[in-house]
């Protein structure tokens, strides 16, 4: 190669190895892999997450809102006036005074067995704490068709309005009532009791004790004072007036728990 032609090449040859130092300084220092997208970014925030849809302020709830009351039962407005009566009787309970021999009944489409129901009543009239603590009364539950003297239903509040209007008592479809030798008892409180009342079951032992405590001569009274055991013949199914609720007549087995008559 001539001294002119390298003069001329030198410089092509320069530019060519700069521009394989500067590729080379670019290129990663690792191999290459498959692509992969990387995440987004999230800013920082400092609000709170989102809640879980199945929970709100007042707690979790169920997927389903209608399940948060189902434990609330169905209660039928009106049956059909015709009654299933409980087929068998039950031991006497009391040892004294006047036995009362009773049945018991529950109207058709109600959705109560008339057996469930009677052992219900003779569990109230059986306990220590009912009418039978006087010794004026006890009683006896016999078997449909027997004689007897009193018969507790269990009838839908329309029925119980027919009933009890029949025998001069106006319920509105809210309440239960006793006429001659019939406690009608109105399925909507049986079921649903009402709020100011500590349970269902209480509720229960309490119309019971009242409607038959009506049977057994007694009037409606109202609460003495304040903060004093409601009696039983008080009218609690409409308010506690400042007593306590209570479903004994005789809430200790032995002392009669009472209170002023109730104005007429």
């Amino acid at each position: 190669m001539t001294r002119r032609r390298w003069l001329l090449f030198a410089p092509l040859c320069v530019l060519l190895a700069g521009a394989l130092l500067i590729w080379y300084g670019l290129r990663p220092s690792s191999p290459p892999g498959p692509l992969v997208a990387a995440p987004p970014s999230v800013a920082p925030s400092s609000e709170a997450p989102e809640p879980s849809p199945s929970v709100f302020e007042d707690g979790p709830v169920s997927a389903d809102p209608s399940s948060a009351r189902s434990s609330v039962p169905s209660v039928p407005s009106k049956g059909n006036g015709k009654f299933d009566y409980a087929a068998s009787g039950g031991e006497r309970v009391g040892t004294a005074g006047h036995l009362v021999h009773y049945v018991v009944a529950t109207e058709q489409g109600s959705g109560v067995d008339p057996q469930v129901f009677a052992d219900a009543v003779q569990h109230t009239l059986g306990d220590s704490r009912s009418w039978i603590a006087g010794g004026r009364f006890s009683f006896q539950r016999v078997p449909a068709g027997s004689a007897s003297e009193l018969t507790v239903h269990l009838a839908t509040p329309s029925t119980t309005d027919t009933m009890c209007a029949q025998r001069g008592v106006r319920t509105k479809g809210e309440v239960s009532c006793r006429g001659g030798r019939d406690v009608i008892i109105n399925l909507k409180r049986w079921l649903l009791a009402v709020a100011w009342y500590p349970s269902v079951a209480e509720y229960r032992n309490m119309v019971v004790n009242h409607e038959v405590g009506h049977f057994v001569g007694n009037g409606h009274a109202v609460c003495p004072r304040n903060g004093a055991l409601a009696p039983v013949m008080a009218r609690q199914s409409f308010g506690l007036e400042g007593c306590v609720a209570n479903a004994w007549p005789y809430p200790d087995g032995k002392t009669f728990v009472t209170g002023p008559p109730a104005p007429r």
